[in-house]
């Protein structure tokens, strides 16, 4: 298997449909969790996710064996890593029912900004004048989208602070290695259960059973959108591919204007346009600076 994938030439038009369907699957799993709300609580949905991944993770464990499942020397990354994980998801999930589909994407956007300040601080990456400029133009493309001092909604913090949640999720993941991704899985499982059936106590509340198997198909969306995604990773490369991530506020758009009739305002766009275009500049730099290191 993994010759096949070593030897198989690119084929990046294969590579970016996979990728654009993965980011649309994962656009159906975010509207399904926010047409949820109405009679979920959000923490409940969470909890609920980690539920079923449990019930789709176990037979994979048993097939692999549970040594291998638990077969890392970077626990506490793993440990670390799943937990912002988790806060990020619950922060994200909460936002969903405050705020429009698309709105709540745009603002999530911001990761790549601050990816960038904490590879700084805690790997120690130099961080350039092309950067850093285009991490302060990303700020202003926010401060346009949420409008401080207009119609301004604190609940527009919610999808940044997750976002930055999962920038430290993606920090930490770097401090993992090379280690194999089932013990990413089941760790970000573990911790994510009981983290969620902690917080989930209060929020507790009864569910009818359609409810119960739209819960079901997020878990199961989110597994599927994941395999297609590094599916799209063995016929391009990341260089290739990353950009397209940022399809999401295409489909944000069209799924929020189809399930809830929003439609984004002018100044969204323009806010948006902005932070995606600075996201992408510091993938740029990024894919740059990979080129002049050795190997």
């Amino acid at each position: 298997m993994t010759t096949a994938l070593a030897t198989r030439p690119d084929r990046p038009l294969t590579g970016i449909a996979l990728m654009l369907t993965s980011m649309a699957m994962y656009m159906i799993t975010d509207t399904t969790a926010k047409y949820l709300t109405d009679e979920v609580h959000p923490v409940q949905i969470v909890w609920s996710r980690y539920i079923f991944y449990v019930f789709y993770l176990v037979p994979v464990v048993l097939w692999y064996g549970v040594g291998r499942a638990f077969a890392t020397s970077h626990k506490v990354a793993h440990v670390g890593r799943s937990a912002a994980m988790l806060l990020s998801g619950t922060c994200f999930t909460i936002s969903l029912a405050h705020l429009d589909l698309a709105f709540a994407i745009t603002l999530a956007f911001v990761s790549p900004l601050f990816v960038t300040l904490l590879s700084m601080i805690f790997l120690g990456e130099k961080v350039g004048i092309r950067r850093w400029s285009a991490v302060l133009v990303g700020f202003l493309g926010v401060l346009i989208v949420i409008r401080p001092g207009g119609d301004f909604s604190p609940w527009s913090l919610l999808p940044m602070l997750s976002a930055f949640l999962w920038a430290i999720s993606l920090i930490l993941t770097r401090r993992t290695g090379h280690d194999h991704p089932l013990p990413t899985l089941v760790y970000t499982t573990i911790v994510g259960l009981i983290g969620s059936s902690l917080m989930v106590v209060p929020f507790w509340g009864p569910a009818s059973w359609t409810a119960w198997a739209m819960m079901a198909a997020i878990a199961g969306w989110n597994l599927i959108a994941l395999t297609v995604m590094i599916r799209a990773f063995s016929y391009a490369p990341a260089s290739t591919l990353a950009p397209f991530s940022y399809s999401q506020m295409i489909w944000s758009t069209i799924l929020g204007w189809l399930v809830f009739s929003h439609i984004p305002d002018l100044w969204t766009y323009v806010g948006g346009g902005i932070v995606v275009a600075s996201g992408i500049y510091i993938w740029h730099r990024e894919r740059v600076r990979a080129r002049s290191q050795p190997a």
